[in-house]
């Protein structure tokens, strides 16, 4: 490849390493093509992106974008998986795949999460972490049940009231 090439690709994958708000390394020596493209079915419908770079043109491409130390997880053959939109995306698809496709040879190296580098046994780590919608769902829950409480509290005392004034009256009546 021409060094001009070479340094539009690394200018390109500085950019996308800047803006991905997660990036997942992963060596996939072993894996056949079809098993390769089902996995990038899976990342593509996922909303991931999943591209095999080289690994000095990655490493300049980590530096450019201001990650250092990244040459511990660029050994070997190396595949990127990352996402601007949701963070958790890309190593849930990987699960995902994994458990789908027992057999399958895709091993997370280490990630770029929200600005930090961790290693290969945190990043698996953050595939228990929920998605960006049902974070919001949990918030949106407990933002709404003081809400709730006030309201059956509330009503609880006016059914007693009514229960009250029901009893008083057939006191009356009677």
């Amino acid at each position: 490849m021409a060094t001009q090439q070479k340094i539009d690709l690394v200018e390109q994958y500085s950019k996308i390493f800047k803006d991905a708000k997660s990036i997942f390394l992963a060596d996939f020596r072993g894996m056949t093509v079809e098993e390769t493209n089902s996995l990038r079915r899976d990342f593509r419908s996922a909303g991931v992106e999943y591209r095999i770079v080289k690994n000095t043109l990655a490493l300049l491409s980590f530096k450019n974008a201001g990650y250092e130390n990244m040459s511990e997880f660029l050994t070997g053959c190396t595949a990127f998986a990352f996402s601007d939109k949701d963070p958790v995306a890309p190593i849930k698809v990987i699960k995902e795949y994994t458990k789908k496709n027992i057999n399958a040879k895709i091993e997370v190296k280490g990630c770029v999460f929200e600005g930090k580098i961790f290693a290969a046994d945190q990043a698996n780590a953050l595939s228990s972490l929920p998605t960006r919608d049902a974070l919001l769902a949990q918030f949106v829950g407990v933002l709404q049940a003081p809400m709730s409480n006030l309201v059956g509290v509330l009503s609880a005392t006016g059914q007693k009231l009514a229960g009250v004034l029901e009893s008083v009256k057939n006191q009356k009546t009677e």
